[in-house]
Parts: structure tokens; sequence; C-alpha cells
């Protein structure tokens, strides 16, 4: 499920209102807000953003000539120096063999920017639609002769990041010599040399994708690509998703006067999935093999490996409620599976990505949460476990790097408490587990694909953001990145507040951030604004710099902002995570309820003007909180919320509930629609037109619902807009919101 954040708001003439030098004295009220939306007030020094070179060697940078064009540079990471990344030979070789090849000549290089490919024994670039490839040891630069892939019809936002997406670009072979598309619903593959196309499967449509993902794989699995090349490109496994049998969504694109249908495959709760299945297809003889999954409506394939030597494939297999997950090898040419090895959990399993194959093709590192915190195992490939690497009341988070000589496996993990995130290394063996970061708080971390060095990007509640490069044994280099923090400090803003509090079962600790506006006055009561998640898979607390965030810059609005995350987030172990199995909106809710309580007993809130705001599962826990405890929540803007889980996606949703027919006094206690009749205070609903993640008939359920019980509330549509909203809209969106917080909650106006 999307995060929806909100978006800053355009300042119009806030700098020549307040003078820089006299920020602490003059800024008031709106005026503060809007100029913390409209620039950065803390500055930063240097960037923590590096391109790591592919051999171990550094990193590189590009600088402009007035003569030359741009330059790019290799910078070694443990000196500093600069030197030019391209010798002169090959300089001249590319733009020589380019002038040939084009009829265009050039100056300098003829790219701004470019990819190594093949480990860096080559690199790729794009020229007015035009695709080179060269490599290295042979000094030789071709063109890629290859179709150019036209993004097809409702594809846009079909998942996370289209514009980069396999769908909109296709696959490149790991030689080059070919390249894999999808056009329409079949696979084709071109012959890079000559241009010859060669069309893979036939049998394509509106219910049969060969090689084009579906909606819900990429969006609750990250399972992004449909397709993968084998190891020596003679090969291609696919995915082959029968949707006939699921549900067909329709959404109308009415801007135009003859209105658009579009007809989305979308699974809904306990309704068919797709069947999916993986395919194999020698690119020469056109022969296919259907791998054995036993693949139906209630299973998912996910996560398809190559093994280095092309004769098996390693993909995992969930059961419908993701409780049960199998590791299977599948051989190519007969389409047999084994299984390696299986997970299995009371509640779900988390699909992962930390399944990693060593150089011997024969052992790889895997992760898990069966200890109920997500440790790392070393495997082989027939099921034996070898070593487990880490343990202990805390979990791994991810999987960074490991080195060469297959020594020291580099990852991050996060405290108990789930407010840290640190970085460590730990022999291959299991021994001398070695934390390498010791600075308190959020540490991320870029490391080069050597594992020679890393980038150490980090802030806490104290320390602003800081980047530094290290080598893989912790040793500071130098400083990338500083912060310097006084013209926010003149600002006289309150410093954030790390609150604990304690969850509705009366035990569990959670963590809030308290934000208070610049110059409060403890005698006078503010509304309180709760912006809210909450939902699976998020955490909105943590270790980190939190004084120039949305909600310090809200606060500035005459409002204290109270954010705590509930039971059911992740990064603090998969008891904690399983709070909610089976109860979405029931335990998280009484866990925010809990929290309102005990922190509006501070005299400077008012308890009796409470507002609250979200979007996606943040829209759904608004909506609940104003219906289910109206006495307690009094304002609350809802954006594209789900109003009841048998309208959202099988898989996300039956990870947490399982199907309404097994689970339904969970689907019942779950859902607003019932509540309706509770509403007393202001309710803002805002959506898309053309949501396709939570469909605009979640908002028009609730409407039907609120008009039966004869409420009022406040409605705004956003036309020709999916989940997120962008551009106009979005900033319409976000003055809207805040617009309505102010107007309903009445914060006082400067002077307190």
């Amino acid at each position: 499920m999307m995060r929806i954040g909100v978006s800053a708001v355009a300042a119009i003439g806030v700098l020549s209102v307040i003078p820089s030098q006299d920020l602490g004295a003059q800024a008031r009220g709106r005026e503060l807000y809007e100029l913390m939306g409209s620039t950065r007030l803390a500055a930063t020094t240097g960037t923590p953003m590096v391109r790591w070179l592919p051999d171990g060697r550094g990193y590189y940078t590009s600088r402009r000539d007035a003569e030359r064009g741009l330059q790019f540079f290799r910078v070694d990471a443990g000196t500093g120096r600069e030197s030019p990344l391209f010798d002169r030979a090959t300089a001249d070789a590319i733009r020589t063999q380019y002038a040939q090849l084009t009829g265009s000549s050039v100056t300098g290089l003829p790219f701004t920017t470019f990819e190594f490919v093949q480990d860096g024994r080559a690199l790729t670039f794009t020229t007015e639609k035009k695709h080179f490839h060269y490599v290295f040891e042979t000094r030789r630069l071709r063109q890629l002769h290859r179709p150019e892939i036209e993004p097809q019809p409702y594809t846009q936002d079909l998942m996370r990041g289209m514009a980069g997406s396999q769908l909109w670009n296709g696959t490149y072979s790991p030689d080059y010599a070919q390249f894999a598309f999808v056009r329409d619903f079949d696979l084709y593959v071109t012959n890079t040399l000559t241009g010859d196309e060669k069309r893979l499967t036939a049998d394509g449509n509106l219910d049969t994708f060969n090689g084009r993902p579906n909606w819900v794989y990429p969006e609750e699995f990250n399972q992004r690509d449909a397709y993968w090349f084998s190891p020596d490109g003679t090969r291609l496994a696919y995915y082959r998703s029968d949707e006939g049998e699921v549900h067909k969504y329709p959404i109308v694109h009415d801007l135009a006067a003859e209105a658009e249908l579009e007809l989305q495959s979308y699974p809904k709760a306990g309704e068919p999935n797709p069947t999916v299945v993986l395919r194999i297809v020698d690119i020469a003889s056109g022969e296919t093999v259907e791998i054995e999954t036993n693949s139906t409506p209630d299973n998912y394939i996910v996560r398809p490996i190559w093994l280095p030597d092309g004769n098996e494939v390693l993909l995992q297999r969930l059961n419908r409620h993701q409780s049960v997950l199998e590791l299977l090898a599948a051989d190519v040419r007969t389409g047999q599976t084994r299984t390696i090895l299986t997970e299995r959990e009371p509640a779900f399993v988390n699909v992962h990505d930390d399944c990693t194959l060593l150089k011997d093709g024969k052992r790889f590192l895997w992760s898990s949460e069966r200890s109920g915190w997500r440790h790392l195992y070393l495997y082989a490939l027939d099921g034996t476990q070898l070593a487990q690497l880490t343990n202990g009341s805390w979990p791994v988070s991810s999987v960074t790097g490991i080195d060469r000589d297959e020594r020291w496996v580099y990852f991050t993990g996060n405290d108990t408490t789930g407010l840290e995130t640190r970085f460590f290394r730990v022999g291959l063996d299991g021994s001398s587990l070695q934390r390498l970061t010791t600075a308190p708080g959020t540490h991320r971390i870029s490391m080069d694909p050597a594992a020679r060095y890393y980038v150490d990007s980090y802030s806490s509640f104290t320390t602003p953001s800081t980047a530094n490069l290290h080598r893989t044994d912790g040793t500071l280099i130098r400083n990338l990145m500083s912060t310097d923090t006084a013209r926010l400090d003149s600002l006289g803003l309150e410093p954030p507040e790390l609150v604990v509090v304690t969850a509705a079962d009366g035990v569990t600790k959670l963590h809030g951030m308290l934000y208070k506006p610049a110059g409060y006055n403890p005698a006078v009561a503010y509304p309180l604004v709760i912006p809210v998640y909450g939902g699976p898979h998020s955490k909105a607390v943590s270790n980190q710099f939190y004084h120039e965030s949305n909600d310090q810059r809200l606060a500035q609005l005459g409002f204290v902002v109270w954010r705590v995350d509930n039971r059911g987030l992740r990064n603090r172990g998969k008891a904690f995570e399983a709070e909610t199995y089976l109860k979405l909106g029931q335990v998280d809710l009484d866990d925010q309820v809990a929290a309102l309580k005990q922190i509006s007993k501070r005299p400077y809130i008012d308890a009796t003007r409470v507002g609250t705001y979200g979007g996606s599962y943040g829209g759904y826990m608004t909506v609940l909180a104003l219906l289910k405890e109206p006495d307690l929540f009094h304002v609350g803007v809802a954006h594209a919320p789900v109003t009841d889980w048998r309208n959202y996606d099988t898989i996300y949703t039956e990870r947490y509930m399982r199907t309404p027919q097994e689970n339904k006094e969970g689907y019942d206690l779950g859902s607003p629609l019932p509540y309706a009749a509770n509403l007393k205070g202001k309710l803002l609903l805002t959506h898309g037109s053309v949501d396709n993640n939570v469909h605009p008939g979640n908002t028009i359920q609730l409407i039907n619902a609120l008009i039966d019980a004869g409420k009022r509330f406040d409605l705004m549509l956003y036309p020709e807009n999916r989940h997120g909203v962008r551009g106009a809209a979005g900033r319409h969106l976000s003055e809207l919101r805040i617009d309505y917080l102010v107007e309903h909650l009445n914060p006082p106006t400067y002077p307190w």
C-alpha cells in the first residue's frame, strides 16, 4: 500500500517579509510556516551521493569544461585525489566511432550520463534515442539496434517508479546481444546486432499476461520485473499470469466529452487471484518449458533467480495465507522442482530479497524471522544450514554487501526498540560480529560494489545530517557532508520531543514525537494535530533529526503536533509486528487512542480540539478515529482511505486479515462504514478520481453511509489523479488540508 506524505506549500514573498538576519525576532505563525516550506534552513555542505565505480577503485564525479564539455573524473576513495575517469585512448575511441556510426562529430564525449555494465567491463549510453555499448578491452563502440518502447495505455502508476521499469524500458541479455521487451501482452526479443525481431509468445491478451507484470505483484511483493535472461543469454524465464478470473475494476477517465473506461485486473480480498506460472523459453528454438510450481489462484510465485550455471532457477512459493514460504530450485530443462527450505509462521512470512548467491554457486545467504527476529543464515543449495550468522533480540534490516574474498558480510540492523539503525559486519562463518557505526542515530549506508568502502549518512534527535566515508573496517577516511543549523537555530523553534507512552495493552512502550510552536506559552491550551499512517511495514519515529520536518513546520501554525507509532509496525521484531494480525483497525486505533489520552494530559494541549489526517492507510485511520472515537477526535482530513478491507487487494489484505470468509468479524470491526452514524466532528474526504490502488469506490461507499446516517461532511475529488496526487492538484490538496485544520481547530495567533 502506497504511503502519502504532506506536500510542501509554496510560499509567496516570504523571504522579503522576514529579514534573514532577524528571523528569531520577527518570524510569526504563518510566516514561519511559509518560510519553512520555501527553503531549506539547515545548510548542507558537500553531498552524501556517491557514484561508485564497479571495480572497487573508488567513485567518480563530473564537471563541465567550457572548451571540452562535460569531463568525468575518478576519485581515489582513500586519498581523495582525482584523475581522468577515461584515458585518452578510450575517449578518442568513443568519440571517433560515435562520429562514424552517427555522422555527428562531438568535441568531448558524446554523453552526459552513462552506466557501467557487465561488471565494469563495458558501458552503455543513449543519445537522441539511439543506444550504444562500448567494451573497454576491445575499445569497440557499437549501436544497439532495438525498438523504442511506447508506454502502453493506463500503465502510468501501474507500479512505483514506472519511468525506470522493465515494462517501459525492456531488458538486455548479459552480453548485450539481445534485447527483450513486452508489446501489448506478449514477449519479444530483438537481436541488437541486426535489429531482427522475434516473437516468443503469441497468446497474450487482457486475460493472459506474458512477461508483463500484473498490478498486485509489483504493489505488494515489490516484484516489478516479469522476465529474466539466463546467464548465457540463450533462455528467458518469464511469468505467465492468467487474469481470467480476476475482478476487473472499472476506472472512468472523464475529463474529455466522451469518457474512457479503464478495466483494471484487481483481485479483491477473498476473491480469485491471478494464476501465475514460471516458464522458460529457449530463444533460438522457441521451445518452452513450464516450471512445476503447482500454481493456483491460492499461491504466489516470487523472486526468480538464475543460478550461475544456468541449469536451475531458484524461486519462492507462498501459500495464500502467506504463512508458509518454500524456496524451490527448478530444473530449466525438465521443469521439475525440489524444495531447499521451508519457512512457517503462525501469522505471516515477510517476503525479502536476502537470498544472495555466493561465487561458488553452491551456497547462499538467507534471512529468516523464525526466532522472532530477522537474522542471517548460510545455506547450501541442498538445504543444509551451514551457519547462523547473527542472533539476538534485535532484527537485521538488509544485507549491504559481501567482500570479494567472501570473508565478511555487511548489513544494517535495528536495536530492540526500533529507534536506531546501525551498520555491522560478520564473518561468513558467523564469527567476529562487529558494529561499524558507533554514533547514536539512524544510519543509511551506501557501499561500493567491491565492499572496500562505504558512505555512512546519519542523523539523530540532536545531530543534523552528516555523511562520512569509511573503509570497511570502520576506519574514517573523511567527511563528505556536514550541516550548519545556524539559520534554523535563529528561528527559536522548540526542539521536537521524544515521548514514550504505553500501548492499549497497558504494557508495551510506544514512541512518539511531540512538536510545539516556537515561543509557545505553557499556560495556553493549543489544539492537537495527529498526522497518522499506522499501517504494517511502516514506521514514523526513529532516532533522526526532525527539527525541519513537516510536523515541525505544521506546529508553527499554532498547533501541538503529535505523531506516534502504534503496534503492528516494523523494526521491533515479529511479535510486535503481528499484534494487529486479523485485527487491522482495532489494535492500531486502540493504541492511537491510548497515546492520545496520555499526551493530552499535558496542560498546554486542548483535548477538546483534536485533529488528525493521513492518506491511504493513514486516511483509513483518520476515518476510523472520527467515526469510532468521535468524542476524542474532532477534525479529520482523510485522503484515499480504505473504508472496508473487502475493497482492497488480496496479497496485502489477506497477509494481515486472511479472507473475509475466514475472518468476518475482523473485517466488520475494521470497517468504518458501520460507524457512519457516529460522526460528530468535521470530516474532509479527498480522493483521486482514477486511483488504481485504493479505488474511489471506498470513498463513495463511505459517502453513501454518511448520507444514509444524515451526516454532513466535505469532499474534494482530484480528476485524473491516481493514488498519489501530484502537480497543481497536489499543491491544492496540501493547502486545502492545512486550511481545513486551521479553520476548524482554530489555533491561537501570535503573540501566544
